[in-house]
């Protein structure tokens, strides 16, 4: 399909040229785009219509050799292959590599947020089967102006670490690679818009508007696009004319007068078409060597995981589309009708969980992962994959908040030996968890192992260590006479610090849950888990409350062989969550000895919190000029507290004794 350089811009097919086009697409088996979608690329068409079409029984289709079906995302999709104008398609809103600049569906407090792409769907014909494009409903189309501008200008802020100016590469040497594109209706109420987003090529697609001075807005509301294309043509080719050499802006623009495009014209499961073009995208940025941002190649790296058991089976349409982020949580049948946003999220991370780290059994689920996270066949499960498996699941679990944090918060969270087994949950929700926290230490563990990483990261009070000087920035904590330095810490060691102060850390817990469902940001708490007067929660005061290197190592996961996994047509099914099973007398026995252990070190944490608060309130008393700090009556009442305290301490721990020789007998 190679042509000679050309000269000048070819004139537009008309309308009867283009009507001619369509109902040779639509009269060829396999094209199920609708009408309207075809005429609306085939106005851009720039090679003779006879090229495109051959007769067959007395009527015209589309020849063969124009069309091939290709594998996608567990799919089979048909593209035809033609000529373009330049200006033709428009960038893709949904690209991988801005994801995180987007709004999910998936986040239940997405509703008010500026920039929420609204559920993308198939298109139905008038016959009421699915077509091969995709709809959007927007509000207006100054809406859809909007979307197409913000889409456009995030491709210039992710552009990566490309080693050449694509722009320039471009007028230089022209498109060498085909963009692959998919019809798309903007649904408003001034009327539908029909548009072809490039799915992949986006940056050549931008670039192409920029060389050739064509707004994609504009082509795409012109009332009548061949008669806005016969007058761009004139005024490039007058242009043209005008030029005074072959390195004129004019003369080099023609490198991208006409490109080679693919049309998704044909979907095997129209109803997927979705998913199965986002694939080759997301494809793109999984090994993507332009140094896309880490929450976007991990979140692609993720979604492969996902379309991996949608192809297999293991998961259906709606849960993948919850758990990629393109539906919301209350799609999914086990989201219960009242359950609020920190219920929702936790179900969609919980659920995400689950599918990084199937349990021992599920033959189905394994060999699946590790093909799609390209893990070596055979070898065990190491320290890297798990990480890798880790990130991927937490950058997704990002979605379903207003802002992606740094995926390197759950690292460490997932030990390698229980990564190869599976992970195993109690079966509660992070609602039901917190309300026994304070008493059940299985729940308080798997909160602070599970959810306290991303709650810390997505409220800003503690975020991955990266591992050097210069990640410590200065803030300053409400009332500070000045700023203080961040603390360089891993997660692990804050949720060992949280793990050592369990009051303090499950009213933290409790506060951010709330936080959550109320659109705020959570206040501080004291170390009695009780919230104080002090202001909002910031890192500062965390680091302040939980400090570095002062807490207590979190307990092991439970190594929990799950060989009586339930089975469907022969084939074990990861269930929603799986519970251990219930602990013997001496494993109870050992954690209530451990609790023991951790209450008093709590005391000896808060006796020293004690002692200094005494001092700054002497120190503060005697700069005001109170003598003495306390009056006689409150420091017999303190100190008849403190000495009943230690009367309790005291006979509490004799028990710990062993029995006398007396006793024995």
């Amino acid at each position: 399909m190679s042509d000679e350089p050309l000269s000048y811009y070819p004139n537009p097919h008309t309308p009867d040229t283009i009507r001619r086009l369509v109902e040779a697409a639509l009269a060829t088996d396999g094209i199920t785009a609708p009408r309207e979608a075809l005429a609306a690329a085939f106005a851009y068409a720039a090679e003779p219509a006879e090229r495109l079409i051959t007769t067959e029984r007395g009527r015209e289709r589309i020849h063969p050799a124009r069309l091939r079906f290709v594998r996608v995302g567990g799919e089979a999709a048909l593209e035809l292959s033609l000529r373009l104008f330049g200006c033709a398609g428009s960038t893709w809103e949904r690209n991988e590599r801005n994801d995180t600049c987007w709004a999910s569906p998936a986040d239940p407090a997405s509703t008010t947020a500026k920039w929420m792409l609204p559920p993308i769907e198939v298109w139905y014909g008038s016959d009421g089967k699915p077509t091969t494009a995709l709809s959007l409903t927007m509000q207006s189309i100054d809406r859809v102006v909007e979307v197409m501008g913000r889409a456009s200008d995030l491709l210039a802020e992710g552009d990566g670490h490309r080693g050449y100016d694509l722009t320039n590469d471009l007028l230089l040497n022209g498109q060498e690679d085909p963009c692959l594109m998919v019809a798309q209706v903007y649904r408003t109420p001034e009327g539908d818009f029909w548009a072809w987003p490039t799915v992949k090529g986006n940056n050549r697609t931008k670039s192409r508007h920029q060389i050739l001075e064509t707004d994609q807005a504009t082509l795409l509301t012109a009332p009548d696009t061949t008669a806005a294309l016969q007058l761009w043509t004139a005024e490039r080719n007058a242009e043209l004319k005008r030029a005074a050499s072959d390195d004129d802006l004019a003369r080099l623009a023609l490198q991208v007068a006409v490109v080679e495009a693919r049309l998704v014209v044909g979907c095997t499961k129209p109803e997927l078409l979705y998913q199965t073009v986002q694939a080759g995208n997301r494809r793109d940025h999984i090994h993507a060597n332009l140094g896309f941002t880490a929450n976007n190649q991990d979140r692609a790296i993720g979604r492969r995981v996902l379309e991996e058991y949608r192809a297999a089976g293991i998961i259906d349409d709606t849960v993948f589309g919850v758990l990629a982020g393109d539906l919301p949580v209350t799609r999914l049948p086990e989201c219960p009708p009242n359950a609020g946003i920190c219920e929702q999220r936790d179900l969609r991370c919980m659920l995400l969980l689950a599918q990084f780290f199937p349990v021992a059994g599920d033959s189905r689920r394994r060999p699946l992962i590790r093909k799609a996270m390209a893990e070596p066949h055979g070898e065990l499960l190491n320290s890297q994959h798990t990480t890798e498996r880790l990130r991927a699941y937490s950058a997704l679990c990002s979605v379903s908040w207003p802002e992606a944090w740094n995926p390197r918060v759950d690292d460490k969270t997932v030990p390698v030996a229980n990564a190869r087994i599976g992970v195993a949950l109690s079966g509660k929700s992070a609602v039901e968890l917190l309300a026994v926290a304070d008493k059940d230490d299985d729940a308080f563990d798997e909160l602070i192992r599970y959810r306290a990483p991303q709650w810390l990261a997505a409220f800003n009070l503690a975020d991955a260590d990266r591992g050097s000087m210069g990640a410590q920035a200065n803030r300053g904590t409400d009332g500070s006479p000045g700023p203080s330095t961040r603390v360089r810490r891993s997660i692990p060691d804050v949720l060992a610090a949280m793990n050592a102060r369990r009051t303090q850390a499950v009213g933290l817990l409790r506060e951010m849950a709330a936080a959550m469902e109320e659109g705020r940001i959570p206040q501080r708490v004291n170390a009695f888990g009780v919230l104080s007067e002090a202001g909002d929660a910031d890192q500062a005061w965390f680091d302040d409350a939980f400090p570095k290197g002062t807490g207590l190592r979190l307990p092991k996961p439970p190594h929990t062989a799950h060989a009586s996994a339930p089975t469907v047509g022969g084939h074990v099914q990861q269930p929603l969550f799986r519970t251990a099973p219930p602990p013997s007398d001496r494993e109870l026995a050992d954690r209530k000895k451990a609790s023991v252990r951790w209450l008093l070190d709590q005391i000896e944490t808060h006796t020293k919190d004690l002692v200094k608060r005494v001092d700054d309130a002497r120190s503060r008393a005697a700069a005001a000029g109170m003598s003495p700090a306390w009056e006689a009556n409150e420091s017999e009442r303190l100190n008849v507290q403190a000495g009943n305290i230690i009367e309790i301490l005291k006979h509490a721990v004799e028990g710990t004794r062993p029995p006398t020789e007396g006793h024995r007998r």
